[in-house]
């Protein structure tokens, strides 16, 4: 998915967020979605062609879950997993880069911690206790 899509996507899912979720309901033997505001859709159940009555029917269910909140969810699951991609690249980079200068001779065995890499030790354990902290507070019922 490209930035572009994803933006796009995080834009109409906050302007949606605010607005009652969609929802299944029958009205007159029809199937549609619809919130507070009125039906939205209705979804086609065409005796003669029970294939696509299933397939709409399933689409109709997939538009029903897929709330504002829950795309918003994935997109900073999305952008979470991206930013750790490139935080273990350029930790790989600053591993061969330094693998490369020992084998050169630039840099002495016992060097073997950089800068950098400390910090992002450090950078991790605060992380985790971060971690730590939200998970005790979210089993006490809410943040402190």
């Amino acid at each position: 998915m490209s930035n572009i899509n994803k933006q796009s996507l995080r834009e109409v899912a906050k302007k949606c967020s605010a607005q009652e979720p969609l929802r299944i309901v029958e009205y007159h033997g029809k199937m549609c979605l619809r919130n507070s505001g009125g039906i939205v859709f209705t979804v086609l159940r065409d005796s003669s062609f029970p294939e696509y009555s299933s397939e709409n029917e399933n689409y109709a269910r997939l538009a029903e879950l897929s709330t504002p909140d829950t795309m918003l969810e994935l997109l900073d699951e999305l952008e979470a997993k991206d930013r750790r991609i490139e935080e273990e690249i350029a930790r790989a980079n600053r591993e061969h880069h330094r693998g490369f200068m020992m084998a050169c001779g630039h840099l002495k065995e016992h060097s073997n911690v950089h800068y950098a890499d400390a910090a992002e030790m450090e950078i991790a354990a605060l992380r985790n206790r971060i971690n730590e902290l939200e998970s005790a507070a979210a089993g006490k019922g809410g943040a402190s």
